[in-house]
């Protein structure tokens, strides 16, 4: 197996009750050759004081702060973290979930055995132990991986790809302007550019639930993000995509705009239920459209 470098990075932003767990099953890896930098993005907490204590055990964690001149959130550090890092190898990573031991030892061994450009592994969705399973991650292979990517029938997640370092070199990297869906959007956007990745069928992450999760399935402080998400990820299946499969899609994100409709008229939001609908029209075909004009007139005659 090579010896080459690994590059661990993890946003973190007011994670001193977890943040340390997370460490420890990085110092735990049976991989050695690894660094960890973690960008804050602003943390209120004692974070620093929990950070700066490994920092100090171990010289191969490092500590920054996202520079004020970047865009507040996850994604500008972990770009930052990118830019910062040296490793042959990238594993972006979440500051609340966990490791196996194993993680980055069998990912590595995958991407020596194999000429691809990145290696996914399974996970495990937890909550309070790692033997309470909520959910098992396993959906990471496809005969049409970026459809199903697309359609959610096939999920990374931000913690299971492993990537080699020249293919992420001159691509665009994560969304700045997202809070939501960005790993979605961000996986998508590379499966347009390479579906040479070996699946790793073993769970090698532990995802942790908790009432402090960054997430919010209807937060409307979100909805703008995943309005926007759809659209960019859809405009990816209509460069990338055959016919057949972006009808697929199309009514799959149609049904998703009604969703986002529902959810900002449910708060009064009219800059987002317009937002949903103008995204809605866009997706449509004119066939979609006539036949929707038709049973929306039907519906409003049997009134």
């Amino acid at each position: 197996m090579s010896d080459k470098l690994v590059s661990i990075i993890i946003p973190v932003y007011n994670r001193a009750l977890l943040i340390g767990e997370t460490l420890e099953s990085i110092l735990c890896q049976s991989y050695a050759n690894w660094e960890c930098l973690l960008i804050d993005d602003g943390s209120s907490d004692n974070t620093a004081q929990i950070v700066n204590d490994y920092v100090l055990r171990d010289s191969r964690f490092q500590y920054y702060f996202r520079p004020i001149n970047r865009k507040k959130g996850a994604n500008a550090c972990r770009n930052i973290g990118f830019e910062l890092s040296k490793g042959d190898y990238i594993q972006w990573f979440d500051s609340d979930d966990l490791m196996h031991k194993d993680k980055l030892k069998l990912k590595i061994e995958c991407l020596d055995q194999s000429k691809v450009d990145f290696v996914v592994c399974e996970g495990i969705e937890y909550k309070n132990t790692i033997d309470n399973v909520v959910h098992h991650w396993n959906e990471i292979q496809s005969n049409s991986v970026l459809l199903d990517h697309i359609l959610g029938k096939v999920n990374f997640h931000t913690n299971g790809p492993l990537f080699k370092r020249s293919f992420l070199k001159n691509v665009p990297l994560f969304n700045e302007s997202l809070q939501r869906k960005q790993e979605w959007e961000f996986y998508s956007r590379l499966l347009t550019l390479s579906i040479n990745y070996k699946p790793l069928n073993l769970p090698l992450y532990y995802f942790r639930l908790h009432n402090e999760s960054i997430n919010g399935l209807n937060a409307i402080t979100t909805l703008k993000s995943r309005i926007i998400s759809n659209s960019l990820v859809f405009k990816l299946a209509k460069n990338n995509l055959k016919e057949y499969d972006l009808e697929i899609v199309r009514k799959q994100f149609f049904n998703k705009y009604l969703m986002f409709f529902k959810i900002a008229k449910s708060q009064n939001k009219v800059y987002f239920m317009f937002l949903s609908v103008f995204y809605a029209i866009l997706i449509l075909t004119p066939r979609m459209f006539f036949s929707l004009l038709f049973k929306v007139i039907k519906r409003k005659l049997k009134r």
